[in-house]
């Protein structure tokens, strides 16, 4: 997986993945049906990190840093990003995991909303569950330019969008 995260496997043939683990393409297979359940493995462990590494506290800031944290493992973004995009079609094996993730972070994002908007650092005109959606979006299209354009600061354009949101409270008065 670390060879993942830092970028050196892109689209890894099985035996590219063997010899960074120091084992036979056999052994992999024997463990995964294919090349794409180890790949939608590597994900589905990188996504129990991020959750676990949250404790069950989920927040704007907490997304904030998840984007940070992802940046800086510019070959699981691009795994993740590239699992995402094929799993538009229902028969690929990552479908439902990516529907599911996607439904719990902006359940997760919208909670979070609600909890600053009961306590007035958000504007209760903001529908939380469209702003979840946006941000989801924007934390998601920012990685993708980061991994095209390293300059790019995904993190500095989340952390503005969330500024924003919580700006409307003091505009909303």
């Amino acid at each position: 997986m670390n060879a993942l995260a830092k970028g050196e496997l892109r689209n890894p043939p099985l035996r590219a993945i063997g010899q960074a683990l120091g084992v036979e393409p056999a052994h992999i297979l024997y463990y995964f049906e294919s090349r794409e359940d180890l790949m939608q493995a590597v994900i589905v462990r990188w996504d129990e990190g991020m959750v676990a590494e949250r404790g069950g506290e989920f927040g704007l800031d907490n997304y904030a840093d998840a984007v940070a944290k992802n940046v800086s493992q510019r070959g699981l973004m691009h795994l993740y990003l590239a699992f995402a995009a094929e799993a538009v079609e229902p028969a690929h094996p990552a479908h439902d995991f990516i529907r599911l993730r996607f439904d719990r972070v902006r359940e997760s994002l919208a909670t979070a909303i609600r909890r600053e908007q009961e306590q007035g650092v958000i504007a209760k005109t903001i529908d939380p569950d469209t702003e979840a959606r946006l941000l989801i979006a924007l934390a998601d299209g920012l990685q993708l330019q980061s991994l095209i354009d390293p300059d790019i600061d995904a993190l500095r354009h989340v952390q503005t969008a969330i500024a924003q949101l919580r700006a409307t409270s003091a505009n909303a008065n």
